[in-house]
């Protein structure tokens, strides 16, 4: 859960840093996009390359190097003395970031029971969202250091960073992945840490489910997963496309907008809308292993909708209480669905030895959107305004609603175990 908190860290502390450094450096909109775009580019390389190589080569290979890149990222951002050398930089922390994300929620999956999986998926993005809120708050602290003090705040992610290390080292190798290797007696003894309460007879006649010839992560591509592609891929991308671009520039544009007089308290504003985020994903936490993900997630992703039509008509009318009205229901809309949900299905619908590469292509994926949202978001802003850009990103999350109820292949209840060998959910 912790790799998820300092991915949301990261990500959401440029958004306030971005308020420092524009003015400090006179960035145009295009090098404020390259800017924000570059961790998307990086992540989109790290996820691609880190579900490949957790299917081929375990699950604990990247759970070290992956923070390590990051920590130097974000070490080498603080003491950029350009835009170039701070771009690549940023990459460097987004193929961080990239590596970690099909490790965490194939992990989650693999780690957890089946009547509360869901849970553990609520938890990471709990955790991401954490991570989002103290950067706005470390934002706020770090303003009264003056022009730099975007230095401070990209730079502060190595102390959590270093931490995230000791933590890895002593999470087991995932018991599925051994065993889909023939790598029994170390499933055996991976599997008694996590199951305790299980016996010798129970875990191998679990295990025994996994025998059997690994694929290669081009059978993705077969028909037989065109389905659980579609529905894991293609939401993920419709979030990333919306959710990256209104979170980055929130608050910018509560600044723009006279919604807030100094940055410090744009900061704190933005704090308050992620608290919404995650009140909502506390709210289905007991919930999510008996409503479902599918139904969660389309209904999260109209209310997403809702809230942005909202906003748009809001700043054409100048009511400042429909802005924030508007940006909660968006913000608890993300809560109580497809922010925990995508995560989810991209993992829980495919079989072990495909699961990462699966989870990493979604992921890359959604990274192509967010990139999208990155860079096309400051140069639309120019041409159509604000209210325009927020009426296409609702387009985009009543698509992302329609295919998820489209193909409504539900987890919910399903073992792991059954999926693996299962055609359909």
């Amino acid at each position: 859960m912790l790799g998820m908190g300092l991915d949301g860290y990261d990500l959401s502390i440029m958004a306030v840093a971005l308020l420092s450094l524009t003015p400090s450096w006179g960035l145009s909109p295009w090098e404020t996009g390259v800017v924000m775009a570059m961790p998307l580019l990086g992540s989109f390389f790290g996820a691609l390359l880190g579900g490949a190589v957790i299917d081929r080569w375990g699950r604990r290979r990247l759970l070290l190097p992956n923070v390590v890149l990051y920590a130097l990222g974000a070490g080498l951002s603080a003491i950029s003395p350009n835009l170039l050398v701070l771009s690549v930089a940023r990459f460097i922390v987004g193929l961080g970031i990239g590596l970690d994300y099909p490790l965490v929620s194939t992990l989650v999956a693999e780690y957890r029971r089946t009547a509360d999986r869901g849970q553990g998926f609520v938890w990471i993005n709990l955790a991401w969202e954490s991570g989002a809120l103290l950067s706005s708050l470390v934002g706020w602290w770090f303003f009264d250091f003056g022009p730099d003090a975007w230095r401070w705040m990209l730079g502060s992610a190595v102390i959590p960073a270093v931490l995230l290390l000791q933590v890895r080292r002593k999470l087991p190798e995932s018991p599925r992945w051994l065993a889909r290797h023939a790598r029994l007696e170390a499933a055996d003894r991976a599997l008694r840490l996590l199951r305790p309460e299980w016996q010798h007879s129970e875990r191998m006649t679990a295990l025994g489910l996994y025998a059997g010839q690994c694929r290669h992560w081009s059978d993705l591509l077969r028909k037989q997963w065109h389905r659980r592609l579609f529905l894991g891929v293609l939401p993920w991308f419709f979030l990333d496309v919306v959710g990256l671009g209104v979170a980055l520039y929130f608050p910018t544009v509560l600044r723009s907008e006279g919604l807030a007089t100094t940055d410090a308290q744009a900061a704190v504003i933005n704090a308050i809308f992620i608290g919404l985020s995650m009140a909502g994903m506390a709210l289905i936490l007991p919930r999510i292993d008996r409503v479902g993900r599918v139904r969660l997630q389309w209904m999260g992703f109209f209310a997403m909708a809702f809230g942005l039509i909202t906003l748009s008509l809001a700043l054409l009318s100048h009511r400042s209480w429909a802005v924030f009205l508007g940006a909660g229901v968006y913000c608890l809309g993300i809560g109580m669905g497809p922010g925990v949900t995508v995560f989810a299905l991209a993992v829980e619908l495919f079989p072990t030895d495909l699961r990462g590469s699966a989870s990493g292509l979604a992921a890359a994926v959604a990274r192509i959107g967010a990139l999208l949202s990155a860079v096309g978001f400051p140069l639309m802003e120019a041409g159509i305004t604000i209210p325009g850009v927020l009426a296409i990103l609702a387009v985009c999350a009543i698509a992302a609603a329609w295919v998820t109820w489209h193909y409504q292949l539900e987890t919910k209840g399903l073992s792991l175990e059954y999926l693996e060998t299962s055609t359909k959910p």
